[in-house]
């Protein structure tokens, strides 16, 4: 008999020897810790460093309004990167690459197809504004000056971008899946904790619904595929687009060269990337999952035929059970975690 194992299934099992309540809440506190200190003390420090000892300037500086501010929040997400590189192996006894899938890197073919998705809604999402309101859009004074900024800031997006997935779709996505499937815990948990990390002016707690969302996606996209390549090029260029190119005035707008002033309203577009990207996200699921089961099916009725060939018995009851996730806990604490033989829709021999 072959197993067949689901992609979630396979991204959360090298979390698995360290999912305990107590190792994760420890891991997320001192991976908070670590980047928070960095975060909001360094980016200030790098900024007064740069301007020399005037606080209110650097103050200034270190807002999302200006290309210094934009740039020192996003190199600020190197922080990530060691934190997480520390946690991991010392909370958790498992190698950080395993953030990226079972094989431990990022699957670049995925990160294109997620870059080019992103960078197509980017512009069916922004284009009808643009045409409609370009006559009040403000745009860069200098677009040799705009272009040097945008080459230096592409690497330090890829970098928040990557950061923040390894993070919530990395590390707190595995921690709760490899405790229970349920999607309470893989999906809507850790895009609450997005939501919250990305606070909006004037909403309650300063809770981002559209950050909430936009996990909720993340987190599908990561689910199907195993990997985190796909999620980080849908994030790069999502953010490529709203950092680089065109941007609300109130929002990260230092970089961008067309900058939206608030007297134009911004808010169907950023609806329109939600919308289509959740609609996208849903379809991709049931389709990844149509895949997996048609794949299990053809190889039961394979394995079937060849059991009644040999003579062997064939067992009616394992033609109802299901390869989509069930009670993971249980199963996969007897089995290694998934490696390049046992990733995602590949078939091992049944314990």
């Amino acid at each position: 008999m072959t197993r067949f194992t689901h992609p979630l299934v396979a991204y959360a099992e090298p979390a698995l020897r360290g999912a305990g309540v107590v190792r994760t809440v420890a891991g997320v506190a001192l991976t908070v810790a670590f980047v928070f200190l960095f975060v909001k003390v360094a980016r200030l420090g790098m900024a007064a460093a740069l301007l020399g000892h005037d606080g209110a300037a650097a103050r200034e500086a270190s807002t999302v309004h200006s290309p210094l501010g934009v740039l020192l929040t996003l190199g600020a997400f190197l922080a990530v990167w060691p934190a997480l590189w520390v946690v991991l192996p010392l909370v958790h006894r498992r190698p950080a690459n395993t953030l990226f899938g079972p094989q431990g890197k990022i699957d670049w073919r995925h990160f294109r197809l997620g870059l080019a998705v992103a960078l197509a809604v980017g512009a069916a999402a922004w284009l009808p504004l643009m045409l409609v309101d370009g006559g009040e859009i403000e745009v860069f004074p200098n677009l040799a000056g705009w272009l040097g900024l945008a080459l230096l800031a592409a690497p330090l997006i890829f970098v928040q971008c990557a950061a923040e997935e390894m993070l919530f779709r990395g590390y707190l996505l595995q921690q709760f899946a490899a405790r229970s499937l349920s999607i309470i815990g893989w999906s809507v948990a850790p895009s609450i904790l997005f939501g919250f990390a990305h606070p909006t002016e004037g909403a309650w707690l300063g809770f981002s619904w559209y950050h909430f969302f936009f996990g909720l996606v993340m987190a599908a996209v990561t689910s199907r595929t195993a990997n985190l390549g796909a999620a980080i090029g849908l994030h790069f260029g999502i953010n490529l687009v709203n950092i680089a190119f065109v941007s609300p005035q109130e929002l990260v707008s230092g970089l961008a060269l067309f900058v939206v002033p608030q007297t134009v309203d911004s808010f169907a577009p950023r609806v329109a990337y939600v919308v289509m990207m959740f609609i996208g996200a849903a379809l991709f699921m049931g389709y990844m999952d149509f895949r997996f089961l048609r794949a299990w099916r053809a190889a039961r009725r394979a394995e079937k035929a060849e059991q009644l060939a040999r003579g062997e018995p064939v067992d009616p009851a394992a033609d109802g059970l299901s390869p989509l996730p069930g009670s993971f806990r249980r199963r996969a604490r007897a089995r290694p975690p998934a490696g390049p033989e046992t990733g995602p829709g590949a078939t091992v021999p049944a314990e």
